[in-house]
């Protein structure tokens, strides 16, 4: 970028900006990268970022582009490049970066001397105005894909006594299978094959390890089930000689990013105690062929070196792909996926103005015409369920079936327009919302699960023939982000069946989840503007999936935790609040949403979010009086209540709205005395909004130079306690 000089000289200035920053942390084979505002620096597309070079008598990555006057906005990443052949293009994947809701910036006409700016000054990765902020990528190009493997609970299984013992040491390598020499842990293992190929840049990464979660059975005086955190839950590298896997209590993710999947692999070491000494026992290994589809469960046989089997491992799998679908390119200029200014508790309308077929509301759930009431009564958000139906549209709806009517077989027609019983001409079927198309859900007669009794007083899911499109079930996802009060955040529940402790599957043969969350995601990113959107879903593969297919929107895993009211689900993440906790800051989420029956028993879960910097959302039954919402509120001081009936208990202004009002006073301007000094900028805009190479011209954003006031983002405390400017509406 070469901006003429203001001064009035007719060459341009160019000016020299030098960028160094120390990161001790970056793993061997990782580059340093910055991305930013200007045209060298990417524009803000990661793929086009400036590679700085590592500076070993500095200890620093240091590179430097020639730039003008104007401001420079950047940030660091980390990062390495995989190659799916020789032949083809590396492709970058990101491993780590800086997340500040506002990014680094510099100004050159400003900083420089000399026509250099910055040549001695080192920053610290990770470190800016006094805050530490550094996320995971995403999945950033249509070759890359992420990998995870969860070994947990009684996953080891010896045909041998003299085999199974309490804990085991775990190594889990990817393996490209072009590659033989990859086959085979060492050579007292087995004999390396004579052929030996150069693998050049591989095309998969190292195994990062999670150790998230681990349980503690007993049967005296304590639940079981009881989630031990660990001191760090987050992914890191894996202990040279394996980590120690404890049979029946542990539960470990691995992950690995490959850009080939078809020739991925993996090789799975296990060490058992012998003598006071780790020896090994035998290998699995998982082949393309081990993992039919992009989820399930495989059981491995651990042979030995002679071939033999000895036992078996089971293994849970999870490939999770780009987002397929058309959608805005994901850019670095801001990220709210950790972010999250503390205020009071924000109070959110659950599916709008509440539960409407099995409790009394005001208005339909889940309508359009729900969602805006919640707004108009002061919600700050609105939580509603989302999920596919069979054409592939996304929708809001929060059952998984629905009951459809259906005329019996009658000897006349006269049957079916006289004044018989109702339960005479006409049965009820159940049927799934991804059976049935988009259109179908529009005109079928349907009515909610529960309402088996015809003749029941409940809302019914179909209403009146001539009812506005906002009064009436099933509204489009898009609709939902374009019509309603652009104010009102969004809580999307992203709905995905899962097995039930009872061993009964809430909704079995579903889509894939590659699939519904490309669909839902696409929405989101194409229509929801500036508007504030936090996802959620009882699946923790969903959470993960939501946080790596896209780098903007915050993620909450909702909870049920130990519960007397429903059947729990099979999953052991989220089976006690605790365990949901260690999941969330292990895999980088925003924060849990808790159940209050949970809550109300114990407030150990919220401490413990609390001390890993994670949001706290509260959902429940128990949220229907003013006292116990007062207690989650004032006592527990959670960072969002999510009830029905929001507004009527009290009333309420959106919290948004308030603050933008105090901005506006507070900026407010005041009659002088004495004639201004200030520049005009009237003038400015004038001849900008004139000019066919304005900056709006070309990005839409506002004419400069123009005066912006900081938002009211920069007038509260961050979570760390430190003032940060909101940039957007997402927060």
């Amino acid at each position: 970028m070469i901006i003429t000089d203001m001064v009035g000289n007719d060459q341009p200035k160019e000016i020299t900006v030098y960028f160094a920053v120390s990161a001790p942390n970056v793993r061997s084979g990782e580059y340093v990268f910055v991305t930013g505002s200007t045209p060298e620096l990417g524009e803000w597309r990661a793929s086009d970022a400036l590679q700085l070079t590592l500076d070993e008598e500095k200890s620093a990555w240091t590179g430097n582009v020639s730039a003008g006057p104007g401001i420079i906005k950047f940030r660091y990443f980390s990062g390495y490049y995989l190659k799916s052949d020789n032949n083809a293009e590396p492709s970058l994947v990101i491993s780590k970066w800086e997340t500040f809701l506002s990014p680094r910036c510099l100004m050159p006409a400003v900083e420089e001397k000399d026509g250099v700016c910055k040549p001695n000054h080192c920053d610290e990765f990770g470190h800016y105005a006094g805050k530490c902020m550094l996320s995971g990528g995403w999945i950033l190009t249509q070759s890359q894909s992420e990998i995870l493997l969860r070994i947990h609970g009684s996953a080891l299984r010896f045909y041998k006594n003299r085999h199974i013992q309490k804990c085991y040491r775990l190594k889990v390598a990817p393996l490209d299978l072009r590659q033989k020499q990859e086959l085979v842990a060492d050579d007292d293992f087995e004999d390396v094959a004579d052929e030996h190929t150069d693998p050049g840049m591989p095309s998969y990464s190292s195994t990062d390890i999670a150790q998230c979660l681990k349980f503690l059975y007993t049967f005296i005086f304590v639940d079981t089930n009881k989630a031990l955190s660990h001191d760090d839950p987050a992914y890191h590298d894996q202990d040279e000689d394996g980590n120690l896997f404890e049979n029946g209590n542990d539960y470990f993710i691995y992950r690995t990013q490959s850009v080939a999947v078809e020739y991925l692999g993996f090789r799975i070491e296990v060490y058992g105690e012998r003598d006071g000494k780790w020896e090994m026992i035998g290998m699995a290994y998982a082949m393309p062929s081990s993992f039919p589809g992009d989820f399930g469960k495989a059981a491995l046989p651990i042979l030995k070196k002679n071939g033999l089997p000895v036992g078996k491992i089971d293994v849970d799998y999870l490939f999770i792909h780009p987002l397929k679908i058309p959608h805005p390119d994901q850019l670095t200029n801001v990220s709210y996926r950790k972010h999250w200014k503390k205020r009071s508790t924000l109070e959110v309308g659950h599916r709008g103005m509440g539960n409407s077929y099995t409790k009394f509301a005001a208005a339909r759930e889940n309508t359009l015409y729900s969602l805006d009431a919640a707004a108009k009564k002061g919600a700050d958000y609105v939580e509603f369920d989302v999920q596919l139906t069979k054409d592939r549209v996304a929708v809001v709806f929060h059952d998984f079936h629905v009951l459809v009517s259906v005329a019996k077989r009658t000897p006349s027609l006269l049957n079916l327009t006289c004044d018989a019983d109702k339960r005479q001409i006409v049965d009820m079927h159940e049927m799934a919302i991804k059976d049935l198309k988009y259109d179908q859900l529009r005109l079928l007669h349907l009515d909610h699960v529960g309402h088996h009794d015809i003749d029941h007083k409940m809302t019914k899911v179909t209403g009146e023939i001539n009812e506005a499109d906002e009064f009436r079930p099933f509204p489009r996802l898009s609709e939902a982000l374009m019509k309603v009060d652009p104010d009102v955040g969004f809580n999307i529940e992203v709905k995905y069946p899962m097995m039930q402790k009872d061993g009964l599957h809430e909704c079995e043969n579903y889509f894939g989840r590659n699939e519904v969350i490309d669909v839902i995601l696409s929405d989101v990113l194409n229509h929801a503007g500036n508007r504030r959107i936090v996802f959620s879903s009882f699946d923790p593969d969903i959470c993960t999936m939501i946080s790596l297919k896209q780098n903007k929107y915050p993620v909450l895993f909702l909870c049920v935790g130990d519960t007397t009211r429903y059947v729990p689900f099979l999953d052991q993440r989220s089976s006690t609040s605790l365990t949901a906790v260690n999941f969330a800051a292990g895999t980088e989420l925003l924060g849990v949403n808790f159940h209050s029956e949970d809550l109300l028993r114990t407030r150990v879960p919220v401490d413990k979010a609390n001390q890993f910097g994670l949001v706290s959302f509260v959902w429940g039954d128990d949220l229907s009086t003013k006292e116990t919402l007062d207690y989650f509120k004032k006592t527990l001081i959670v960072d969002g209540i999510i009830y029905d009936r929001i507004g009527e208990i009290e009333e309420r202004r959106n919290v948004f709205l308030v603050e933008r009002e105090l901005k506006k006073g507070l900026f407010k301007a005041s009659p002088s005395p004495t004639p201004s000094r200030a520049v005009s900028f009237s003038s400015f805009e004038t001849a900008n909004n004139n000019s066919d190479d304005s900056e709006s011209s070309r990005t839409g954003s506002p004419p400069m130079p123009v005066l912006h006031m900081p938002s009211v983002g920069s007038l509260n405390i961050s979570t760390n306690g430190l003032s940060v400017i909101q940039q957007s509406n997402v927060a």
